[in-house]
C-alpha cells in the first residue's frame, strides 16, 4: 500500500469518527433539548390549569356581584316602603296623644 492511500484512509477514519462524535454529541443535546421540552410543557399545564381556575373564580364572583346588586335593590325598595309605613305610624301615635291630651 502507498504511503498516500493509508494518508487518504487515515484522514477518512478520522473523519468519520469525527462525524460520529459530533452527531453523539447531537443526539445529547437533543435528549437534554427533549427533556426542557417537558418540563415546559408541564409547566403549561400547570400555567393552563391556573387559568382555568382563575377563570372560574372571576365568573363566581361576577355571580356574586350580581347577587350582591340584587339584594342591595331588595333592600332599598323595602326600606323605602318600610319608611312611610313608619311615619304614618308615628303620625297615628302622634294623633292619639293629641285627642288624649284633648280630653283632658
Amino acid at each position: 500500500m502507498e504511503t498516500k492511500t493509508i494518508v487518504q484512509y487515515a484522514v477518512a477514519g478520522v473523519i468519520v469518527v469525527g462525524s460520529l462524535f459530533m452527531a453523539y454529541n447531537a443526539q445529547d443535546k437533543i435528549t437534554d433539548q427533549a427533556g426542557e421540552i417537558k418540563v415546559l410543557q408541564n409547566q403549561v399545564a400547570v400555567l393552563t390549569d391556573q387559568a382555568a381556575q382563575n377563570e372560574e373564580l372571576i365568573n363566581q364572583n361576577k355571580a356574586l356581584q350580581t347577587e350582591v346588586k340584587n339584594l342591595e335593590a331588595k333592600l332599598a325598595t323595602k326600606t323605602k316602603v318600610s319608611a312611610p309605613a313608619k311615619a304614618s305610624a308615628k303620625t297615628k301615635a302622634n294623633k292619639k296623644a293629641h285627642k288624649a291630651s284633648k280630653k283632658k
